[in-house]
């Protein structure tokens, strides 16, 4: 349910044009500015509002459904106002939010002047595409984690029309219990720890971190190429930890690893894992390399004839593994959110040994089962490692 927080209350008190909003993790960010702005376009007539994030599958899947819950909660949702393609939503009074992105300056250059701009997870979008659309901007929300200082801190908070606040989950009593401890876990580990930290400092205490580094920066966003032969890579999901299913394929002439998130869910029985199994893997007779560490459940998916098998693992196989796959470029489909985030996160734990944090690598992993097959190294061999 909807409930006006600390965040919320903050936030009203900003009266600048430009609205730079940096925080943690759960601090509200979204589900702050997100309410303000419905208000104002329940109220002023003939509002334009555009919220725009990195990606179609980003704004869909972040400010979208936390915009629907808003509305729903405050019974202000009318499905006849929503539309679907463009997304936008058009109150009785004739003001409009809609919800969108731009890949290049000149698009958003071309899409014209609007009453109000929110920039949600501005830390992944250009300053060039950014910068065209607020000059074509009346008011201006910013919002982001501050991974490392960007265009935010240079070139917007310096000017004498902006506003800055930083957030964390101290000021949205809305966040979930679970949320909340597994937030104190991590304080915990950042004891002793530098990369929990970092991560705290960041994530939980709004601040600017240090830019450490992630593992692989050899990759992108693209279209899956359908022409080449795919496998799928498995995770297995344990306690908080979810399911992962992704679909990889390899270009070897070219040095291309085609990569799409398929599912990322946590709390599935065996047989909902199935049927999430049947449902997503196509054709239905696709390979299916899964985490050898569950043999049980290896079994279990075989029972049910799908094609599983376990991964190829070995002495040194998540360095290897590392080192095989950065040599390749990864061509990452759109709406692969979750491995687009794992990306941007996965990092050394300890450099000088090569050693990964074993974080953040909830699609990594398949997707290292899933090139071993493809691009497979004799000395590798099956392990329970």
């Amino acid at each position: 349910m909807f409930r006006r927080t600390t965040s919320i209350n903050k936030l009203l008190k900003l009266t600048n044009r430009k609205k730079v909003v940096q925080g943690g993790t759960s601090a509200g960010k979204t589900y702050a500015i997100l309410p303000i702005l419905i208000d104002k376009a329940a109220k002023t007539p003939r509002l334009v509002i555009t919220v725009v994030a990195e990606s179609i599958p980003a704004v869909r899947n972040g400010a979208v459904r936390i915009f629907q819950d808003v509305m729903h909660d405050t019974n202000r949702w009318i499905e006849d106002h929503w539309r679907a393609n463009p997304m936008e939503y058009k109150f009785s009074n004739g003001s409009i939010i809609q919800f969108t992105s731009f890949d290049t300056q000149g698009k958003a250059k071309a899409s014209g002047k609007r009453d109000i701009l929110f920039i949600n997870e501005a830390n992944h979008i250009s300053f060039e595409i950014a910068d065209a659309l607020m000059v074509r901007s009346n008011e201006i929300w910013i919002d982001f984690n501050p991974d490392n200082e960007f265009w935010a801190h240079t070139e917007v908070v310096t000017e004498t029309n902006s506003d800055f606040i930083i957030l964390t989950y101290h000021d949205n009593e809305a966040i979930p219990p679970e949320i909340k401890k597994e937030l104190e876990l991590k304080q915990e580990k950042a004891k002793t720890s530098d990369y929990w930290a970092n991560w705290c400092k960041v994530y939980i205490d709004g601040q600017i971190g240090t830019l450490q580094g992630a593992i692989f920066q050899n990759w992108r966003v693209g279209e899956f190429d359908s022409s080449l032969p795919h496998v799928y890579g498995l995770d297995f999901g344990f306690s908080n930890d979810p399911d992962s299913l992704i679909k990889v394929a390899v270009d070897k002439k070219r040095n291309l690893i085609y990569a799409q998130e398929i599912f990322y869910k946590t709390g599935n029985s065996t047989e909902q894992l199935i049927q999430l199994l049947r449902t997503n893997v196509l054709p239905s007779n696709s390979l299916i390399v899964a985490d050898s560490a569950d043999p049980r459940t290896i079994n279990d998916l075989r029972i049910k004839n799908l094609n599983a098998m376990p991964a190829t693992k070995g002495p040194d196989s998540v360095r290897n593994g590392i080192k095989r796959i950065q040599d390749y470029e990864i061509v990452v489909t759109s709406d692969s959110l979750n491995l687009i985030k794992e990306l941007r996160n996965y990092v050394w734990h300890d450099k000088r040994s090569e050693m990964p944090i074993d974080a953040f690598n909830h699609q990594i992993d398949p997707l290292r089962y899933a090139f071993d097959k493809l691009v497979p190294q004799s000395s590798l061999y099956i392990s329970g490692m």
